[in-house]
């Protein structure tokens, strides 16, 4: 999730054809600005001003400087088989600027953000790198996220507006994989690079995992054992969550 300052899934319409007509469920009311009409639109249910956007999207003339990096992260969104969805403001609690959810592979971002030259991009590459963080646990189709970069590559002052923010806001669970986000989001072309990676091979095999994330890759049997880390005897943490 990425927050205004420091950084922070979808809809599409339902419908079933019979004999030649379409019947279209009517959207729930919700609470705009909220975190259920967030979840609407993450669970495809609320569809009103939400688009899928694709390389040939228009993103407005204030993008063009980051087009071609842009297409390049959506470009491997689609080759990962993960959707981007660009919906109204109204749909998001305020401050939040768009969400990616691993269990749908599914992210949105708000729409107006496409008039902030910097914020979209921004928000697109923070987003994206969450996907990256999911690749690395395991791959996509598992609902784990893990942090990618090493904690001696962040810097501390990125380290520290993320622990502010997030902890003011009472997230602090998510505080270790926001701060790599924030990290990403910073680096122009990391996010479309590791995407494209991750869509090649595991991205385990292509980038040393940080040692909580290589100790569960071997845990739960993603990679071969070492001397230093084994198979878990429980693999309950392979589908609760352990990292």
């Amino acid at each position: 999730m990425r927050k205004l300052i420091a950084s922070t899934c979808l809809a599409l319409s339902i419908s079933m054809p019979v004999i030649g007509e379409t019947i279209r469920i009517e959207e729930p009311k919700v609470k705009y600005h909220s975190y259920e009409s967030l979840g609407c639109v993450i669970l495809l249910e609320c569809t009103t001003g939400v688009e899928r956007a694709t390389v040939n999207y228009d993103y407005g003339v204030l993008q063009s400087e980051h087009l071609n990096e842009i297409k390049e992260i959506i470009t491997a969104l689609d080759n990962l088989n993960v959707e981007v969805y660009i919906a109204d403001e109204k749909y998001f609690p305020f401050n939040t600027n768009g969400i990616y959810k691993p269990k749908y592979n599914r992210f949105i971002i708000r729409r107006d953000l496409l008039e902030n030259r910097i914020e979209f991009i921004s928000t697109l590459r923070h987003e994206g790198w969450h996907v990256v963080q999911d690749a690395m646990a395991g791959g996509v189709d598992n609902p784990f996220i893990a942090q990618v970069h090493q904690d001696k590559e962040i810097p501390d002052v990125i380290r520290m507006r993320t622990s502010l923010v997030y902890g003011a806001a009472g997230q602090n669970a998510g505080i270790d994989w926001e701060t790599d986000a924030n990290w990403a989001e910073l680096q122009p072309g990391k996010t479309a690079k590791y995407l494209k990676m991750a869509s090649v091979k595991p991205l385990w095999q292509q980038i040393e995992p940080t040692p909580m994330t290589k100790e569960w890759l071997i845990g739960c049997g993603y990679m071969p054992p070492t001397d230093n880390y084994k198979l878990y005897s429980n693999k309950k943490y392979c589908k609760e969550g352990g990292i």
